[in-house]
């Protein structure tokens, strides 16, 4: 088994609600077991336009899967489809974004997948959730994660809500 670190995110179609479906379907796929969830954060929309979005929920939860990266890679987008994720424009309102961000300690730079995920070092609303489970973590050719939680200077994220059961 390996131990896997996604990150999930919403802000279209009851964002919430879509958080907690795709981590239903995430601990149903096969040899695949949920082992740890974050608090669910409140996250300003990034864009690449002056086009308003709504504000993010995002969450980072931690799995044990038999699942190689790219067949994992595979069963999240079936996850997304299957909950309206529509991929028109990059960094766009979305019903649902499931990232992985760290396999093991593998680094891996594919066509399709790049583990660590290339953006989650600057990105608070992926660190801070992260951080909340897995304080000790090394991100695989980078640093201790507490080495770099320590040198951030980004304002707090506010939780709105925990993971249903």
């Amino acid at each position: 088994m390996s131990i896997c670190f996604i990150g999930l995110g919403s802000n279209m179609q009851q964002p919430l609600q879509q958080l907690n479906n795709a981590k239903r379907a995430i601990d149903a796929l096969p040899d695949t077991q949920v082992v740890c969830c974050s608090s669910i954060y409140q996250s300003p929309a990034l864009t690449l336009d002056d086009e308003p979005q709504d504000d993010y929920l995002n969450a980072v939860i931690q799995l044990d899967t038999a699942l190689q990266p790219e067949a994992l890679l595979d069963a999240l987008q079936k996850i997304e489809n299957a909950q309206g994720r529509t991929r028109e424009k990059r960094w766009g309102a979305r019903s649902i974004d499931l990232d992985i961000l760290l396999y093991d300690d593998h680094i891996i730079h594919s066509k399709r997948l790049t583990v660590p995920h290339s953006e989650m070092l600057k990105r608070a609303f992926v660190l801070l959730p992260l951080y909340q489970i897995a304080p000790d973590i090394r991100i695989p050719g980078s640093q201790d994660l507490k080495l770099l939680m320590s040198n951030r200077v980004d304002e707090p994220l506010k939780v709105v809500s925990e993971f249903d059961g």
